[in-house]
């Protein structure tokens, strides 16, 4: 699922699929790529843009509580 369609002075663009995720962040066309550890955490990424709230906050918060994970090794 790609989320684009969202405001965010940060982050480009959200892709997901089953546990993955691929996040562009607007500063560079380099893909990020992280490990979703949280079952509930397509719909609370969901909520939050169809809340107008920030997504660039929702995935630091994510990233500090380890709901995804960055693949290091995966990032290109």
């Amino acid at each position: 699922m790609e989320f684009k369609d969202f405001e965010s002075s940060a982050i480009f663009s959200l892709t997901t699929n089953e546990d993955s995720l691929c996040i562009v962040f607007k500063s560079s066309e380099k893909e990020y790529n992280y490990t979703i550890n949280d079952t509930k955490w397509v719909e609370s990424l969901t909520n939050c843009i169809n809340n107008k709230e920030s997504v660039g906050k929702f995935v630091s918060t994510s990233l500090k509580h380890k709901n995804i994970i960055e693949n290091k090794d995966n990032s290109k």
